[in-house]
């Protein structure tokens, strides 16, 4: 009898851990847009597709954003690092089959080197879902559903984001497709970070 009451308090603990768990991760701010808008330094881990009509590839990413710069690292899914793609105010650096090369913009040093077409420039926004354009769809929540959107060198994207998460007070994308031409880029985001 006593073994069963100590089996049933265990469980009640459990069940209550889980639910005080639940409630960190719904609750959101009234202003939940206007504040991870302003989000300046985060990080976030997931993994990224890139399809084009001639290849299929897919890696681990790992961005970081702080006030000043943006790190994108991708990794294979033995952890393996494929590039490490730094951009500050004065210019960007990647690092590609153990070589390191510079640029002043970010976007077109990784296509140049590598063929990945990838608005890395503007990260702060789409990936976070809070691009301000005419073109915005948004659902009853007020979150992005799907934009038109134009990056910093001209390059036209459909960018729509199917599943959110709740976390940190807002709801964060967890999946998203960006297509350019016949580029399509499929993201899945696992774990955001904010400081």
């Amino acid at each position: 009898m006593t073994r069963q009451y100590f089996i049933l308090t265990l469980l009640f603990i459990f069940l209550t851990g889980c639910a005080n768990k639940n409630n960190y991760n719904t609750k959101t701010y009234e202003d939940w847009k206007l504040r991870l808008s302003t989000q300046k330094t985060w990080q976030v881990e997931g993994k990224l597709a890139f399809i084009s009509p001639d290849e299929r590839q897919s890696a681990n990413l790992n961005w970081q954003q702080t006030q000043n710069s943006n790190h994108l690292v991708l990794t294979t899914f033995i952890g393996t690092r494929i590039l490490s793609l730094k951009q500050t105010a004065v210019g960007a650096e990647l690092i590609f089959d153990d070589q390191q090369f510079f640029d002043t913009n970010a976007s077109k040093l990784l296509q140049r080197l590598t063929g990945f077409t990838l608005p890395v420039n503007n990260a702060g926004q789409w990936l976070k879902a809070t691009i301000d354009d005419q073109t915005l769809e948004v659902d009853q929540l007020g979150r992005a559903k799907s934009v038109l959107w134009f990056d910093d060198a001209g390059k036209k994207w459909q960018i729509n984001y199917t599943s959110y998460i709740q976390k940190h007070g807002f709801w964060l994308p967890n999946a998203l497709t960006l297509t350019h031409q016949k580029i399509k880029i499929k993201i899945k985001l696992y774990d955001w970070q904010f400081n």
